[in-house]
């Protein structure tokens, strides 16, 4: 066996699910972006279907900087319409970089505390 036949082998079970990850950086002071936070917590939370994980990297003291986001969308495409028209990018006070991931391995686990969230039945 090869090692090309070994790798395809021993990725073939893996979920091999495709994302697109955007690196996010400031391009203008924190008092420059401040003003628009508010329009793109609203913009986030409103495409947040769209969204598996988002959020700023940690920096002591800095209230804003830069962050990651990772979309669950069909296209290259549409990922790039959603980060261009998020309101800190449409702006002009951040810039982003789009890459696909493609997810092999890993684990998740989920508890749900139904007091804590809102949960919607039909």
């Amino acid at each position: 066996m090869t090692v090309d036949e070994e790798i395809s082998e021993l990725i073939a079970p893996n979920i091999r699910k495709r994302l697109f990850v955007a690196f996010s950086h400031p391009v203008a002071s924190q008092e420059e972006m401040l003003r628009y936070v508010p329009e793109h917590l609203r913009y986030m939370e409103a495409n947040e279907d769209k969204i598996f994980l988002s959020g700023p990297f940690v920096k002591e003291g800095q209230l804003i900087g830069e962050g990651l986001t990772v979309l669950r969308v069909d296209s290259e495409q549409d990922a790039h319409a959603l980060m261009q028209a998020e309101p800190l990018i449409k702006h002009g006070v951040r810039r982003y970089e789009l890459k696909v991931w493609e997810v092999r391995e890993g684990s998740l686990t989920f508890e749900t505390k139904l007091s804590r969230c809102r949960l919607f039945l039909s």
